[in-house]
């Protein structure tokens, strides 16, 4: 008797059903890379490559870890760079109307049904909320300036106490050591020795995310000692962090030109509010004692002039009257004028490369020039509400400045867990979660435009099915009216139109809208 070939056929497993199987994948994926050898690195004209291409080049090229700090804090005490940061962390963090608190520690769903971890949240909040509140906005501005920033934790046997964020823990002052990914210590350039060792327990980072590259020397000396091939975490060596994540490096370029534009217009019309006359004396028929008298009472009465004017400016008051001098005359010895005052740079001063150079500058940073005090650059075609889109726009920018400023509150807590209850949760199990209040934040509120735009397509959607529906439309029509003429996906469209095969209420207690608030049969009742 045949025997049907399905039968002697063995049915794959479950998991080789959904994926490729781990030998099958680790000979076509991970093998082939055994076959990549030196001298491939440089055939077929691709040339040699090393690590001095991570020192850049031109305007780009490496400097050391001070003068890239140093450029940064020259940059951060401009008034436009400083104004677009501070927007920046304003639109991140946001602010509570009446209290101004930022930050809120809140339990999670899963650990909502344990009491304990319910009881170790709240007691928690209680402590580091205040401490997070006050610290939030510095920690952020200079996270946004130098791409990292430190707080020195301070604790005891009921956890955290307080978190220092001065001068002596800015990021010039700390070097941040890594293993991998992760830090595991820092180094801090004070004291008599001008070295401090501080571990984890002791100090917490905001690390700003390493978007772009910035060239520095000690990534030579890095590639040197780093183990790329070693896949255990643990066994590979502890190398310094490099400075980079600044939200000011892409604008370094920009922040020159603007100054030196700035500048030159500044000059320029410093140049044109000086009045220079040259002056000749007629000494011809002069004694050489009376030239001398002569040269000597017009010297000063200019440097009397000059002494009068100087002294009010510096004071703030005003001449209220003429300045008189008198210059005794002999015959025809008179003053000659040569030349008058140069008013060659008293024409029109443009400013359109300035303005151009700040445009650059704020846009670098990720701040429209209309949100720094110059509203009359606002585009016109934004229509009504087109000054807090534009700000919308830089809260946009602003995201990783919460993500890695929670980041450093999740550092700390774990401190506080540790010293407090014995145990440090992992990640992916804390029972809490770090939110932020931006109700008032540009972000925030245009996130609420989008979930009411959403709420109001959604009824109108409601109301076309019903609609549709009443006028005895089957499921294909239904379908095809959603799928055409309403836009949605052909997969939900033939879900929503399932609802044709639900018969409605005569009573108003189902399918239409004659039930609902007021009715004694519906959901709410207006009566006792």
């Amino acid at each position: 008797m045949p025997t049907s070939n399905n039968k002697l056929t063995k049915k794959p497993g479950l998991l080789a059903s959904l994926g490729i199987p781990g030998k099958r994948w680790k000979s076509e994926y991970l093998d082939p890379a055994q076959e990549i050898q030196p001298a491939d690195t440089f055939l077929y004209g691709s040339g040699i490559t090393t690590v001095a291409s991570l020192l850049g080049s031109g305007k780009k090229s490496a400097r050391s870890r001070q003068q890239i700090y140093n450029k940064w804090s020259e940059m951060e005490s401009d008034a436009v760079v400083s104004s677009a940061l501070k927007l920046l962390v304003t639109s991140a963090l946001g602010g509570h109307e009446t209290n101004g608190d930022i930050v809120f520690m809140e339990t999670t769903p899963a650990a909502s049904k344990d009491k304990r971890l319910i009881r170790i949240v709240e007691e928690t909040a209680e402590e580091l909320q205040p401490i997070f509140n006050r610290i939030a906005f510095q920690t952020a501005y200079i996270g946004a300036v130098f791409g990292d920033a430190y707080g020195r934790v301070y604790t005891d046997n009921r956890g955290v106490i307080d978190v220092s964020t001065d001068e002596m823990v800015r990021p010039p002052m700390v070097q941040p050591f890594e293993r991998g990914n992760r830090t595991v210590g820092y180094a801090v350039f004070t004291g008599r020795r001008n070295f401090e060792r501080l571990d984890v327990s002791q100090m917490a980072r905001l690390k700003m995310s390493r978007t772009q590259w910035t060239p520095q020397y000690g990534v030579v000396e890095k590639s040197l000692r780093i183990a790329i091939t070693e896949d255990d975490l643990n066994e590979l060596p502890l190398m310094p962090s490099m400075a980079g994540g600044s939200l000011l490096y892409n604008a370094e370029e920009a922040y020159s030109n603007f100054n030196s534009t700035l500048l030159g217009m500044v000059s320029q019309r410093w140049k044109a509010s000086l009045d220079h006359r040259i002056v000749g004396l007629q000494m011809q028929n002069m004694t050489k004692e009376q030239q001398d008298r002569f040269m000597a009472s017009v010297v000063s009465m200019y440097k009397d002039i000059k002494g009068i004017v100087a002294d009010a400016i510096e004071n703030g008051r005003s001449i209220p009257e003429t300045v008189t001098s008198i210059l005794p005359m002999y015959a025809d010895k008179q003053l000659v004028s040569i030349s008058s005052a140069d008013k060659s740079t008293m024409q029109s001063i443009i400013i359109d490369d300035v303005m151009i150079h700040a445009r650059l500058l704020s846009g670098a940073i990720g701040v429209d020039l209309s949100m720094l005090g110059f509203a009359d650059q606002l585009a016109g075609g934004l229509g009504e509400g087109g000054f807090f889109r534009t700000s919308a726009q830089a809260a946009e920018n602003a995201r990783m400045i919460r993500s890695s400023l929670a980041d450093m509150f999740n550092q700390i807590i774990d401190i506080h867990t540790m010293k407090r209850y014995g145990i440090v949760f992992n990640e992916r199990d804390r029972p809490w979660n770090i939110n932020f209040f931006g109700s008032i934040s540009a972000l925030e509120a245009e996130k609420q435009r989008t979930k009411s735009d959403s709420m109001n397509s959604g009824l109108l959607l409601a109301q076309s099915i019903q609609m549709m529906k009443d006028m005895g439309a089957t499921e294909k029509i239904m379908a095809e009216f959603l799928t055409k003429n309403m836009m949605l996906d052909e997969d939900q469209a033939k879900l929503f139109a399932t609802i044709v095969k639900v018969k409605n209420d005569p009573e108003g207690e189902g399918g239409d809208f004659s039930g609902g608030f007021g009715s004694n049969k519906g959901g709410f009742s207006s009566g006792n």
